[in-house]
C-alpha cells in the first residue's frame, strides 16, 4: 500500500514530486507537513502560517478569516514570515485516523467570500462564495510541521502572461525536472 501523499494546486507548475523532500518528511515522523516559503510584499494578502495561542500547533490563516481592523497586521510580513504554497504532505495512516476520528471528514474552517458573477464587473450579481483551505488541515494533525522551500517550488500560473513567463527563455528545465 501507499503510505505518503503529495499534493498542490494543479496551477502551481514548480510544484512536483521530491524524492528528497519525500525522504525528509518520512524522516521527521510528522502526519502533516506544508511547504512554505519567505512572505515579501507581493505575498501579503494570502494564507500565512501562525501559531494557534492555545495549542502551540500549525495553523493557517486567509485573507477571508481576517477582520478588517486586523487587515495589517495580517499582512505584516514580518509577523509572519511565511505563506502556504499548497505544497502539502500527508502521512496516509494520519489522515485515516482523522477520518475516523471526525466521521469522514477534516473539520476545516469555512471562509466566506463576497464576489460577484462576472469578476471583471463590480455591477454585476454579488455572490457569497464558501470554501475551506486544504491547508487549513495542517491545525487538524498533532506534531504537523512545515518546511522552508526555495520560491522555484512554487510557480503558480493565473494568467497568460504567467504561461508565458514560464514558457520563455527566463527558465530552464533541468534533467531532474
Amino acid at each position: 500500500g501507499f503510505k505518503y501523499m503529495f499534493v498542490s494546486n494543479s496551477d502551481n507548475l514548480g510544484a512536483t514530486m521530491d524524492l528528497k523532500i519525500l525522504s525528509y518528511f518520512a524522516s521527521t515522523g510528522a502526519p502533516f507537513m506544508m511547504e512554505v516559503a519567505v512572505r515579501t510584499d507581493a505575498d501579503k494578502k494570502g494564507g500565512h502560517l501562525a501559531k494557534d495561542k492555545i495549542t502551540g500547533g500549525l495553523l493557517l490563516r486567509e485573507s477571508a478569516q481576517c477582520p478588517e481592523e486586523d487587515e495589517k497586521a495580517f499582512q505584516d510580513t514580518t509577523k509572519y514570515g511565511f505563506f502556504n504554497t499548497n505544497n502539502l504532505w500527508v502521512d496516509l495512516v494520519a489522515l485515516k485516523a482523522q477520518f475516523k476520528k471526525n466521521d469522514g471528514a477534516l473539520p476545516l474552517p469555512v471562509m466566506k467570500n463576497s464576489k460577484t458573477v462576472d469578476p471583471r464587473d463590480k455591477n454585476s450579481t454579488k455572490v457569497l462564495q464558501l470554501e475551506t483551505a486544504m491547508g487549513a488541515a495542517i491545525e487538524c494533525f498533532e506534531g504537523a510541521t512545515a518546511l522552508v522551500i526555495p520560491r522555484s517550488r512554487f510557480a503558480p500560473v493565473k494568467t497568460t502572461n504567467d504561461l508565458f513567463a514560464l514558457r520563455s527563455d527566463a527558465y530552464t528545465l533541468t534533467k531532474d525536472f
